[in-house]
This record gives C-alpha cells, sequence and structure tokens, in this order.
C-alpha cells in the first residue's frame, strides 16, 4: 500500500478549512494519511490529526477555541518584556498548554501517525523540524535538502536541523505558530523560534523525506496578503505573503495533489468562528480526489491494455 502524507500550510485561523480537508480524507478509506507534517496554523491542524480523536471530536475542539482562552497570555507577556525577551508584541504559551492538554501530555514518540511540525530559527538561518525518533531515524536528509538547499561556498542557503529528542509537541506548535512581530519567539532548547512559514510555507518535501508515497499539500498563505494596508500587521503579513509565493509554487507543484484553497481571501485570520471553512476545506479537497482517482483509473486501464 501507498503511504499518503499531508502537508498543512499557515493561515491563522483560516486553518479551519484544514479540517475539512481531513473530514474528506478520512471519507475514503484509502487515502487516510499515515504521515503528516504542518507549519503556523498547519501544524494545529496536524496535530489534531495525529492526536486519534475522532472527526466530530476533531470539529468540537475547534469549535471551543478561544484566542484569549487558548492561545494568548498575558503573564507571560508581561514576564518577558519585563526581562526584556522581546521581538513581539503578546506571547502564545497557552497554545502550548492547550495542544498538551488535548494529547493528554502523549510526546511525538507516543503517537501513532507519524508528525513533523516546523518552525525557523532566523537567528541562525535554520529550518527546524521537530518530530519522533522513529522518524527522524527514516528521514531522507537529501529531500530536505533539495528544497531548501544548504549554504555552499559565498552562495547563501538554509540548514535543516531535525530535533528529535524534545517531547513538548505543545511548545513545538507554539515556535511553528509564533508569527513574527505578533507573537513573541518561543525558546527550545538554545534556540529562538519562529513561525514556520518563513522558510516552509507547506511542508511536502517533509512529508517527502519522512517516508510518503503519495502527497498532498493544502495551501492557505495567499490568504495572507490583505486587500487593504491599514495596520503595521497588514504591512508585515502582505510583505511574507508576496516574498514567499515563489516558494509556494515550488512547495505546490512537489505534491501530487497541491492546492490553494479558494474563497477564502478575505476571511480573517483572527476570527475562530468561521466555521464553514470546514466545509469550504472538504468541499475543495473533495473535488481534487476525484480527478486524481480519475486520472489513476485511466492510467491504469492503459497499462492493463498494454
Amino acid at each position: 500500500m501507498k503511504k499518503i502524507g499531508v502537508a498543512f500550510g499557515g493561515g491563522g485561523a483560516r486553518g479551519l478549512a484544514h479540517l475539512g480537508v481531513i473530514r474528506a480524507l478520512k471519507n475514503r478509506k484509502h487515502f487516510l494519511p499515515e504521515i503528516v507534517a504542518g507549519t503556523s496554523a498547519g501544524s494545529i491542524a496536524a496535530v489534531l490529526y495525529a492526536s486519534g480523536l475522532s472527526q466530530v471530536e476533531i470539529e468540537e475542539t475547534a469549535r471551543e477555541f478561544d484566542w484569549f482562552r487558548n492561545v494568548i497570555s498575558f503573564s507571560d507577556t508581561v514576564r518577558n518584556h519585563l526581562s526584556r525577551k522581546r521581538g513581539g508584541l503578546v506571547s502564545n504559551a497557552k497554545l502550548g498548554d492547550s495542544i498538551n492538554r488535548l494529547l493528554s501530555g502523549c510526546s511525538f514518540n507516543e503517537l501513532n501517525t507519524d508528525l513533523a511540525i516546523v518552525a525557523t530559527n532566523i537567528e541562525e538561518k535554520s529550518r527546524v523540524i521537530f518530530t519522533s525518533r522513529r522518524v527522524a531515524e527514516k528521514i531522507k536528509t537529501e529531500e530536505l535538502e533539495n528544497f531548501l538547499p544548504k549554504p555552499e561556498g559565498d552562495l547563501p542557503g538554509c540548514d535543516t536541523v531535525v530535533v528529535s529528542d524534545y517531547d513538548d509537541v505543545g511548545m513545538a506548535v507554539r515556535a511553528s505558530c509564533a508569527v513574527p512581530g505578533v507573537f513573541l519567539p518561543v525558546e527550545i532548547k538554545g534556540m529562538r523560534l519562529l513561525d514556520g512559514g518563513v522558510v516552509d510555507q507547506v511542508p511536502v518535501d517533509v512529508v517527502k523525506a519522512m517516508g510518503a508515497d503519495i502527497t498532498v499539500g493544502v495551501s492557505l498563505a495567499l490568504s495572507f496578503i490583505p486587500h487593504k494596508y491599514t495596520t503595521a500587521v497588514h504591512s508585515l503579513s502582505g510583505m511574507v505573503g508576496l516574498l514567499g509565493v515563489q516558494q509556494l509554487r515550488k512547495n505546490l507543484e512537489a505534491a501530487d495533489i497541491g492546492f490553494q484553497i479558494k474563497g477564502i481571501e478575505r476571511r480573517s485570520p483572527f476570527n475562530s468562528k468561521q466555521y464553514d471553512l470546514i466545509d469550504i476545506g472538504e468541499e475543495q479537497m473533495n473535488l481534487l480526489l476525484d480527478e486524481y482517482e480519475r486520472k489513476m483509473n485511466t492510467l491504469s486501464k492503459r497499462l492493463f491494455a498494454r
């Protein structure tokens, strides 16, 4: 059997659309992913899938989500600013606690599904991948370097660091979701980490390196680009979105099924109550799965006809 791997991209609260993608995949047993990776909001979707929760439980969890109760920690924000450990406006410390409660404290190594979470170490110019020891042992580093080449001579590049000796999944998700300029950097193993989307918006190469035979890459990234620039956050978001367009295309072209979820461009990245995004994600994933299956069936008939 072919191993299915899904890479979930970032997009703030628009990440609800990822849950529709999961719903569509779960409804087709032969497309159930064994491997998942996520960047930013996509890391939360990847964890929800890897947790083993039913689809109903996943969507119930999303409906109970609240930014102030589950993400932003004002006490940690004050503590960091007083100690001058800045680099962002607010702390997302509660997000880590929320994820760990959801997993009942499970580590990467205790999850049945192979999971990877992508963050960025800007100070060291590197992509950081958190995963289990079993995944790290079989990961194909050449696949990672094919997407993000290492520095060579005078040519710039980006190192990839695989971390498999860190058990705190919640902290890894916090780091992956630490949008530059908005959330404070997350300190893990001596690194100050920020949003994984800075270096890898839809980590298709990561699921390939983890051993996926068929890959699905789901992007929400174009929704980063605002229609109006009225705040500093809008300007930062738009800059990151535009600079990442070329990388995003490379991400999606590398996938067997790579796509940008459409019709969400005007949706808020902060409104966690846009539940119709789940249906939008499911509908578009189903259309692409139908198309992929038709192509595979046609190819199979041609091969047997020979």
